[in-house]
Formats: structure tokens, sequence, C-alpha cells
């Protein structure tokens, strides 16, 4: 947890990359995802099978975020994800 923004919590999300974590910011309900999470055409995937170094890994992660309180996603090469996310994310989980 980090105490700036009224608090981000750090989720280790190992998959894209051996050390890949996500932040939620806590307070706000926004989950940066970086690449473990992507856009495509409207619909919330996992990340690229192309560039992830282990893709299992990778859709525990993405089951894991399910976990957490979001309202919004946003994702490094795709932008902002809202809707709902914890049907979205249970959906990527699978995709992947």
């Amino acid at each position: 947890m980090l105490d700036m923004c009224g608090g981000i919590t750090i989720i280790h999300s190992p998959g894209h990359t051996y050390g890949h974590i996500c932040l939620l910011i806590t307070t706000e309900k926004i989950l940066i995802a970086g690449d473990a999470l992507n856009i495509e055409e409207g619909r919330l995937i996992g990340a690229n099978p192309m560039h992830t170094f282990d893709v299992e890994t990778a859709k525990k992660s993405v089951q894991k975020l399910g976990n957490f309180d979001i309202n919004k996603i946003v994702c490094y090469h795709s932008g902002l994800f809202e809707g709902n996310a914890k049907t979205a994310i249970a959906e990527a989980a699978g995709i992947m």
C-alpha cells in the first residue's frame, strides 16, 4: 500500500512479465492495469499472448483482479474501460 492519493494498493500481477504490477487507487476505485489488461472493440481482454511470458500465470493474475472493488480500468495500450468491471475482468480471464 502506498500512502498517497488516499491509498494505492500494489497488486502483484505476473504473467505479461515476471514482475508486472497493477495499481489500484482505492478511494477512486481506478485500476491502472498496465499490460495485464487491454480493450479490444469495447471489450476488456487479457494481455496479448504474443507478448506474454506465461499466459497461464497471466490468466490467474487477471482472475485475482476480480477480487478488488473496481469501477474504471486504465489499460496501457488501449485506454480507459468503464462499465461492469467485475464481469468484464471475469470474462477477460477466460478470453486470453
